[in-house]
């Protein structure tokens, strides 16, 4: 579930990292560069990036309809179709006896079988509905925190990946003791801090 639903369950993180110059011109950017593309080629990932929060299927970010306040609120969308392994072996086993019928051959060589599972995969990708996965990020910019809307670990890769790679940002997952460190004031608590040591409780 999303930010905009009832309910919401979702992992914190700090932003590390600092906007040189000009803050919002870089987040503006940054969200352009990074927004929802098709993509073409080999791979079972047909589509990936930034889209509105309250309109999965909207990249375009007109004006500044992403800022609420001092929040920044998007959605991370990616695309994935995966073909069944035994639909592709079927269709394989037909092509494959049609090109050796055609050339005569007893057998096709491992380029060839290679290549023609790739051609095949291609050519049911664009008969196949994706899977959509959304995950909403809302950022808070006055304090440095973000929340990720997904307990999934490839999920939240995902999304910390491509948060670096818009806006040279890194999203650190807020562990207890980075809310420690966070909590605590002065350099002498945060030198003890580190001192601290795992304690087993086990029998």
């Amino acid at each position: 579930m999303g930010f905009l639903a009832r309910s919401v369950s979702f992992v914190r993180y700090h932003v590390k990292g600092v906007v040189e110059t000009g803050f919002w011109d870089t987040i503006r950017e940054g969200i352009a560069n990074g927004a929802f593309r098709k993509k073409e080629g080999p791979g079972d990932e047909i589509g990936s990036g930034w889209v509105s929060l309250q309109d999965f299927d909207d990249g375009e970010f007109i004006g500044t309809s992403y800022i609420y306040g001092n929040y920044v609120g998007l959605s991370y969308r990616l695309d994935v179709v995966r073909i069944p392994a035994r639909v592709l072996e079927v269709h394989f086993k037909n092509e494959r006896k049609k090109l050796l019928e055609q050339s005569g051959r007893p057998r096709l060589s491992s380029h060839q079988t290679r290549n023609l599972k790739e051609s095949i995969k291609e050519s049911l990708k664009v008969q196949a509905f994706p899977s959509i996965q959304v995950v909403d990020l809302v950022w808070d910019t006055a304090k440095g925190l973000a929340y990720v809307a997904t307990h999934s670990q490839r999920l939240r890769e995902r999304v910390e990946d491509h948060f670096k790679k818009s806006f040279g940002l890194t999203l650190i997952p807020m562990a207890p003791f980075i809310m420690a460190e966070q909590l605590l004031g002065s350099t002498r608590d945060k030198s003890k801090l580190e001192q601290l040591q795992p304690e087993s409780w086990a029998p």
